[in-house]
């Protein structure tokens, strides 16, 4: 049976801080019923509507979405958001273009969310078997919070306005399950995919633990079918949240704790891995880095002694979801809230964006479309210590990626994009199994291992690096690749750890890579070096950190991507 363990659905559950939940309400209202018989008549044979939206009309808080629009009403720097209204002004508000939001459900009944309700894709409720997403558990929320930060209808006089106001969503409710099998896994991510141009995964693997998780065989094929055959042929574009484990979560900050290249679905080559960022640009304590890292949104930051302004977005109707009605300082409406945060509101924010880019070229396919984010990116925080050009000239940042979600220059990229034609090419590389000794305790020598690549790749669309070793403690490890380019990327780092199981600090040997994979061998994810050159060797070096604990590299390969 293929089945995910339990520990992993209970914990991705609970860190999107969830309470204890409630049974599932018996006492559907008869309007709520109605609704639901009009949704499934109107799937039937609808078509979507043709949205009409001017960017000056009223929304009643969205002075509050600085993320949006920030003029420093909350004391951010002005300018520092995801720069969509110009684009507003072009008539570009996302018609048309349907994103699935796979999370803990989606209120359909959502006052702020019913009219982009897509008409022609159907929900999964993979709870209760039924088409209909909405929230079965009176405290979730997280699913209508991120449909907010995607596709609050604007210009309705009420309560906010999301970043594609005119994009169509579609929920697929997978979250409130106790147990997810990798079948539901599968199933989230191929839901309608002919009809879904993004995907917006606002979840993954367990923060703030410091472990290995890798993404089962079956996420991994319902992504690849998505890429492939979806949006008509185009490709459904998969954007992940990196996490919100850098910081740490039961171990007392600040202590490094997770890096997002731990997490083996946002570092599949499918996703585009989203970070986030405060409204002075600079990175959220909690943001997990890391080398597959794709952009940043924004998000709720942090000052040097606090964190700042959330996001404002739609709650789960009435006194459901996070907001019951004014509590610890919300909104007095509980149908909305002004305190969703993490990269959980980074990645619709880009997830938005990104439908504005699909609603004025809507013939990009999903391989354009990553390329233009990365292409199109704002250098933020510029003086932070990190950021380098790689050898193809594109700015990137452990901490930042490609650098922040900016609509303007995207649009404006994409109006000269030449398509990528070219047939995506994987080319797995030879297995090298030097098992060489790490040395113990050297911070400074290390264990290198030099990896010759000679391909028909000229170009690298994503790049993975699968490691085998068998020493005995792996948090104390520094793993970083250097390709023929001079581009270093760093996979993992020295970092506290966690053991899930019972919540206590780890010990020596729990956090092997073969304790989490049943072998010794994980993939890390590689986006910074997009179009550079694969051929030519490649540097690896493994550094240990600590005493007592060794081992050796037994063996590497890649695997690169590209045309």
């Amino acid at each position: 049976m293929n089945r995910l363990k339990t520990i992993f659905s209970l914990l991705a559950f609970a860190s999107l801080s969830f309470g204890n939940c409630k049974p599932i309400n018996g006492d559907e209202q008869i309007s709520d019923l109605f609704l639901y018989y009009l949704l499934f008549q109107a799937l039937a044979n609808a078509t979507e509507e043709n949205c009409t939206f001017s960017p000056n009309s009223s929304d009643a808080l969205f002075n509050d979405e600085w993320h949006l629009h920030n003029i420093g009403q909350f004391g951010g720097t002005v300018g520092e958001d995801a720069n969509v209204s110009p684009v507003w002004n072009q008539s570009i508000s996302g018609n048309r273009v349907i994103v699935s939001v796979v999370d803990d459900g989606l209120d359909i009944r959502h006052e702020d969310l019913s009219q982009n309700i897509s008409v022609t894709a159907r929900g999964l409720n993979l709870l209760n078997g039924t088409i209909y997403p909405t929230h079965s558990y009176s405290n979730s929320f997280h699913g209508s919070a991120v449909g907010g930060v995607i596709a609050a209808r604007g210009g309705n006089n009420l309560g906010v306005r999301g970043a594609a106001p005119c994009s169509k969503l579609v929920g697929v409710n997978i979250l409130e399950k106790s147990t997810i099998y990798t079948s539901d896994e599968y199933r989230a991510m191929v839901n309608e995919s002919s009809r879904v141009s993004i995907s917006n995964n606002s979840w993954g693997s367990p923060d703030g633990y410091g472990w290995l998780w890798p993404s089962s065989s079956l996420w991994q094929q319902g992504v690849n079918e998505g890429i492939r055959q979806g949006k008509s042929g185009k490709g459904t574009v998969y954007v992940w949240a990196a996490g919100n484990g850098a910081n740490g979560g039961t171990i007392v900050a600040p202590v490094l704790v997770d890096n997002t290249n731990y997490d083996g679905q946002a570092n599949f080559y499918g996703v585009m891995a989203i970070g986030g960022i405060g409204q002075n640009g600079k990175k959220a304590a909690y943001s997990e880095s890391g080398a597959n890292l794709w952009v940043v949104a924004h998000t709720q930051g942090n000052s040097a002694t606090a964190y700042t302004t959330a996001i404002s977005t739609t709650d789960a109707s009435g006194s459901n979801g996070l907001n019951v009605g004014g509590s610890s300082g919300d909104y007095s409406l509980g149908n909305y809230t002004k305190k969703f945060n993490g990269t959980s509101s980074a990645t619709p924010l880009a997830a938005g964006v990104i439908a504005l880019l699909i609603g004025k070229f809507p013939e990009l396919t999903w391989r354009d479309v990553r390329e233009l984010v990365a292409y199109s990116a704002r250098k933020n925080d510029s003086i932070d210590s990190d950021w380098a050009i790689n050898s193809a000239g594109l700015n990137i940042n452990h901490k930042y990626g490609f650098g922040t979600m900016d609509a303007v220059n995207l649009l404006t990229r994409a109006n000269t994009w030449t398509p990528i034609t070219a047939t995506l090419i994987t080319q797995t590389e030879i297995s090298l199994s030097p098992n060489t000794p790490i040395p113990d305790n050297d911070i400074v020598t290390g264990a290198t291992v030099n990896y010759t690549v000679g391909s028909a790749i000229n170009y690298i669309e994503y790049v993975d690096v699968e490691f085998t070793s068998n020493h005995t403690y792996f948090p104390e490890l520094r793993i970083e690749i250097t390709s023929p380019g001079g581009t270093k990327s760093v996979l993992s780092e020295p970092h506290a750890c966690v053991n899930p199981y019972n919540n206590s600090l780890c010990s020596s040997g729990n956090t092997s890579i073969a304790s989490m994979t049943g072998s010794s061998t994980y993939r890390f994810g590689l986006a910074r070096h997009l179009g550079e050159n694969p051929n030519g060797t490649w540097v690896l070096r493994v550094f240990d950190s600590s005493a007592t604990d060794t081992g050796q590299i037994n063996s590497v390969q890649l695997r690169i991507y590209g045309r």
